[in-house]
């Protein structure tokens, strides 16, 4: 029996294991956080609120534009002195313009603008973050799901041998007249059923893979082996102390940076209260010519510096309506925010309700298991023997099977719980 168990394993290890390491869940981590396209995708939004803050600043510098431009006039424009023709212009016409704009004071807009800027750029990475947190989480579960979903692959393997074991048995006792014709025909249903079983575990192991590797950005169908996990202990933080994490989680920290740039619309909408003041200096150059060296009729160089106010004094109230508009936005984010740490608090609860008795239920289904194990061979020393029917060793059978599935379940539950409560509090690990 152990030696056809050791085979069995090995089978497996052949089936899915075409690559020369055993994926661990530290690589797990590492390749689901450097390689899923979703994370890429918040990758590039961060780094375009990025940009979006040097732009904001630089909003506060002077600005310098330039523009050249030809205009042809049919005859030179004139003007009539005294009953004669005075010639004013040319026909043709250049004109080259210089300007710098310095804005001076905006309404405090552009200081709220970057400000906006600074806190979206936080947001964003943030935001990134609760991606990259949910990523790892659910690349971390799919591992455990494949590492379940390959035992319960070696389980079935098991049961089909044994299916098969019993089968010759009562084949070999109807022949000897030892048992009716309805043992055997139990015997070959039950042998049927556990190769159907055999055919579902493994498409379950392919499904939990492809899963696996669409959260790595791997090829679908690419096989590895895995490492197992180390032997779980049980899980000794206090909740107390869990609870005082949640303002470290990412997407209470994106709720806060969200809230702030809220703030920051309020005050760049209320700019429309001042005036805005700016400096402009001006070069302007004209002349008959392409290089503007030759103009008669005034001077081709002009120079010019000027304050420019703007103050929109009347604008029906829409200013007014735009400020509390925003401000309403504002409170609606901090009511948002208050009811995440909340729900926050919740999800710590339940997850890591979840995880002790997922501990728990280890140390009951590994019990279980010895037991049903032990009373699986019982029973087949006494079919053997002729003191247990075919419906007895089935039954036993049927038992470890459960009691199978139940003890890595509650294993591989344990470790899903606990990557649930991690990421609950904000971590991946």
């Amino acid at each position: 029996m152990h030696l056809k168990k050791t085979l069995l394993s090995i089978s497996i290890l052949a089936l899915f294991a075409n690559t020369a390491f055993a994926l661990s869940l530290s690589e797990v981590q590492t390749l689901s956080s450097n390689n899923n396209y979703q994370i890429k995708q918040y990758e590039s939004l961060y780094e375009s609120s990025k940009e979006l803050k040097q732009s904001a600043f630089k909003s506060f510098l002077p600005n310098l534009s330039t523009s050249y431009s030809y205009t042809r006039l049919d005859e030179p424009p004139y003007q009539i002195v005294n009953g004669n023709k005075m010639i004013m212009g040319s026909n043709n016409n250049y004109q080259w313009n210089v300007t710098i704009t310095q804005p001076i004071f905006t309404g405090f807009y552009l200081i709220n603008k970057y400000k906006y800027a600074k806190y979206d750029e936080a947001f964003s990475k943030a935001n990134l973050e609760v991606i990259r947190n949910q990523v790892i989480t659910n690349a971390k579960i799919a591992y455990f799901n494949v590492l379940y979903n390959q035992k319960m692959l070696e389980t079935r393997q098991l049961a089909v041998a044994q299916y098969e074991s019993h089968l010759k048995d009562a084949q070999s006792f109807y022949k000897q007249g030892l048992i009716p014709k309805v043992d055997l025909l139990k015997s070959e249903v039950a042998y049927s059923n556990a190769k159907q079983e055999l055919k579902q575990a493994y498409s379950n192991l392919t499904d939990a893979i492809a899963q696996l590797n669409q959260l790595l950005n791997e090829p679908i169908d690419k096989t590895h082996t895995f490492e197992q996990v180390a032997d779980v202990v049980d899980l000794k933080t206090p909740l107390d102390s869990l609870y005082a994490q949640i303002d470290n989680r990412p997407d209470i920290k994106a709720l806060s940076y969200a809230i702030q740039k809220a703030n920051a619309q309020v005050g760049m909408v209320k700019s429309g209260y001042y005036p805005q003041l700016q400096l402009r200096a001006n070069y302007n150059r004209n002349g008959q010519n392409l290089d503007m060296s030759n103009n008669p009729y005034s001077d081709n160089s002009i120079y010019s510096l000027n304050i420019i106010a703007n103050w929109d004094v009347f604008d029906w109230g829409k200013t007014k309506n735009d400020v509390q508009a925003a401000k309403l936005q504002e409170i609606a984010l901090q009511n948002e925010l208050n009811n995440l740490k909340t729900q926050s608090k919740t999800q710590i609860l339940n997850a890591y309700d979840q995880a002790q008795v997922a501990y728990h239920n280890i140390s009951v289904a590994q019990t279980a298991l010895a037991q049903a194990n032990e009373n699986y061979k019982l029973t087949n020393e006494r079919y053997l023997n002729q003191l247990a029917t075919s419906t007895d060793i089935l039954d036993a059978r049927a038992l470890l099977t459960q009691a199978e599935a139940n003890y890595y379940g509650a294993i591989y539950g344990y470790c899903i719980a606990l990557e649930k409560l991690a990421n609950a509090v904000g971590k991946t690990d």
